[in-house]
């Protein structure tokens, strides 16, 4: 069950953590229960029956470094089996509706809440969704999409994926061309295959599909390096009938059914065995599949976006020739440009200033920026690494003595 969140104002922080004593047990920081390893302490503070953790650092760093996500939801569910009717949360009223996003499972609004302190991205969501029905328009397809939505689409991706320029400049024509096959009833889903070295923003188009079309919803991501050996197409789609554990489903099929974004991404497809070749192969072929314990899931209108640590010289010797020939648009990623990785250190120095001036304090903007931009951060052609660089460069550069 999700537990609803208490919210406050930093501005009136001592006067929130007094009016929560006596109901809700003292506050404390999330960083509070951690060792210097980032890693969950304790799950109670000494022989207090009741305490009040602060998620607020919890939701700033996962909206920095996603890869995190896993670990906090983690010590969430510590938290919560050892301390299940005596641990609450709150998090800082700008942070609300992005911490009810990213950990959905766990947290909801209080009820009645009404803030006017939103996120630029949950900002422009509500900008472009103003429809009678809001679910309705959260599950649109882009087979439905007017020329208004589908333009502003493509130029949202074109604007936040750095570089690919080739990728990008074909993709406008590719998602047209499938608009208008889909019409005419000839093609029910579009697939795209993309190969190249990790780090380079291959899953990161699949994530902004699913971010400007579908916000707020639960991903669709599968990804096979977690999957290996015998029995893998059983844990993606599920077991047969009367089997142990056929009545749990597979991965694939439960987050299909439980979303309703219409954006699938599968990673690291070269790590699949020939099982699970041969079950794209039928599902790009069909538009649909019908999983072991015989349910049918529709694709129809579906984007499905591979991923490969692949190239040109070895992607069609792993990846069979029925299964490739079946997507819809397949291309190499290229290394960022020196160009393309200075314009987005540049604008992640951005955000974490953003962050920080938000939620702790003001900043010499241009002084903070001007340091950082003399790290060379060039050198390195993979994203995720960089991120984290500049994230350690950037603590490190305003301290630590404003953590509280």
């Amino acid at each position: 069950m999700k537990k609803q969140l208490l919210v406050y104002d930093k501005n009136n922080i001592e006067e929130f953590k007094n009016s929560i004593l006596n109901t809700y047990g003292r506050l404390y920081p999330i960083s509070y229960l951690t060792n210097f390893n980032l890693g969950l302490k304790y799950t109670s503070i000494g022989d207090e029956d009741k305490i009040v953790i602060d998620i607020t650092a919890m939701v700033l760093s996962v909206k920095a470094r996603p890869d995190l996500q896993i670990m906090y939801e983690g010590w969430v569910n510590a938290l919560n089996e050892e301390n299940k009717e005596n641990v609450y949360f709150c998090v800082e009223n700008t942070c609300i509706k992005d911490a009810c996003y990213i950990f959905h499972h766990y947290f909801s609004e209080p009820e009645g809440y009404e803030d006017n302190v939103v996120t630029e991205e949950v900002n422009e969501i509500k900008e472009n969704t103003k429809m009678e029905d809001k679910e309705e328009k959260e599950a649109l397809s882009i087979v439905k999409y007017s020329e208004k939505q589908f333009n502003d689409l493509i130029e949202k991706i074109k604007n936040r994926l750095y570089g690919h320029d080739i990728f990008k400049g074909d993709l406008e024509k590719q998602l047209k061309s499938f608009i208008l096959l889909h019409k005419m009833g000839k093609q029910k889903l579009f697939s795209i295959l993309l190969c190249g070295k990790s780090g380079i923003g291959k899953t990161e188009v699949g994530r902004l599909f699913h971010d400007i079309m579908y916000y707020g919803e639960s991903p669709i991501k599968i990804n096979f390096g977690n999957y290996s050996g015998k029995g893998s197409l059983w844990s993606l789609i599920g077991s047969p009938r009367g089997y142990v554990g056929s009545e749990q489903g597979g991965e694939l099929t439960n987050k299909i059914q439980r979303s309703k974004s219409k954006i699938i991404i599968i990673d690291e497809l070269d790590k699949a065995d020939e099982a699970i070749y041969t079950f794209f192969y039928e599902m790009l072929e069909d538009g649909q599949y019908t999983d072991l314990d015989g349910k049918l899931v529709d694709l129809d209108g579906y984007i499905v976006i591979f991923t490969a640590n692949l190239n040109n010289s070895n992607f069609k010797e792993k990846i069979p020739e029925p299964l490739f020939s079946r997507f819809d648009m397949t291309i190499e990623f290229e290394p960022l440009s020196e160009q393309d990785i200075l314009d987005f250190v540049t604008d992640f120095i951005e955000e974490l200033m953003d962050s920080y001036e938000k939620n702790i304090g003001g900043l010499q903007r241009e002084k903070v920026k001007s340091a950082l931009l003399e790290k060379n951060f060039i050198e390195k052609d993979n994203l995720r690494n960089i991120k984290r660089d500049v994230m350690n460069e950037f603590v490190n550069y305003v301290g630590l003595d404003r953590v509280w």
